[in-house]
């Protein structure tokens, strides 16, 4: 494979992942904060959840039988 298409590749995934995030961000903030408390999140918590905050995922879901292979918001709402 040609290191260039790599490269762009690489920089294509990164521009849909921040895609993605900033999505999330502004789905998630357009929530009431009685709404993001039933779903057991702060405001304070939005860019981490977004971002993909695994190891407070991970803490969340432990023994809920989740399928933590797309993890981004799975379970939150």
């Amino acid at each position: 494979m040609n290191p260039l298409s790599g490269f762009f590749k690489k920089l294509i995934q990164g521009i849909q992942r921040r895609r993605m995030v900033r999505t999330t961000q502004v789905e998630l903030s357009r929530l009431s904060d009685y709404e993001l408390n039933d779903l057991g999140i702060s405001r304070g918590e939005i860019y981490s959840i977004a971002c993909g905050d695994k190891t407070r995922w991970d803490s969340h879901q432990v023994g809920r039988g989740v399928d933590n292979h797309n993890w981004n918001l799975k379970g939150w709402v």
